[in-house]
């Protein structure tokens, strides 16, 4: 194997140990928080201060954070990001994943953004179905700051679905071959995670 092969080797599998390690982090701290009442009193707001109260209520007694970030620089690489067919992915206020967002960075160094979304956009640009007026998405991004901040290469999507009471992977209620697109050098990159998990952690091999 040549140094170059062995460095990327090295590199996913470090990725795949965080992720799953993500994973399941974020999962117990979204069944608690649910069990609390969080996704029932999710603000439908873009009023910072009653976003940063009904996170600081519902999860971050759940969770233990090196940082927080309330629509503010130093959680998320923000307008570093791309899809994985190259084309940017811009956030509304270039600080975090979308327009007052909330973001953390986690112990082990990974950045999660959080943000809300509607039904309809939760099933055409996530894959995942929910009965919630309003749910919420995860962006895990395993290296931090770190290049190449690429969705299906280091970052990647996470939902709340809420009839399961719990987060599944960007994707859940597509098809195989639609998550093989996606998860491809034409597409966004968003069902990636959907893969990985049914691999069993193993990162994909993009074409």
């Amino acid at each position: 194997m040549t140094i170059p092969a062995l460095m990327t080797k090295i590199k996913n599998h470090q990725i795949e140990a965080i992720l799953k390690e993500d994973y399941s982090i974020l999962q117990q701290m979204m069944i608690s928080a649910n069990e609390e009442g969080a996704i029932s009193s999710l603000p439908v707001s873009n009023d910072i201060n009653l976003i940063r109260s009904w996170f600081e209520t519902y999860m971050l007694p759940y969770i233990k954070a090196a940082r927080v970030c309330y629509d503010e620089q130093g959680c998320w690489a923000a307008n570093r990001v791309k899809k994985l067919n190259g084309v940017d992915f811009n956030s509304t206020s270039g600080i975090g994943c979308g327009y007052k967002s909330v973001g953390m960075v986690l112990n082990n160094g990974s950045f999660v953004c959080l943000d809300d979304y509607g039904s309809s956009t939760m099933k055409a640009q996530f894959g995942i179905s929910t009965k919630a007026y309003v749910s919420l998405i995860f962006y895990i991004d395993t290296n931090g700051i770190k290049p190449p901040n690429v969705f299906g290469k280091d970052i990647y999507i996470l939902g709340f679905k809420e009839e399961l009471g719990r987060l599944v992977p960007a994707g859940t209620d597509t098809t195989n071959a639609e998550q093989v697109k996606d998860c491809s050098k034409t597409g966004t990159g968003f069902f990636c995670l959907s893969l990985v998990k049914n691999r069993g952690w193993k990162l994909v091999d993009i074409k």
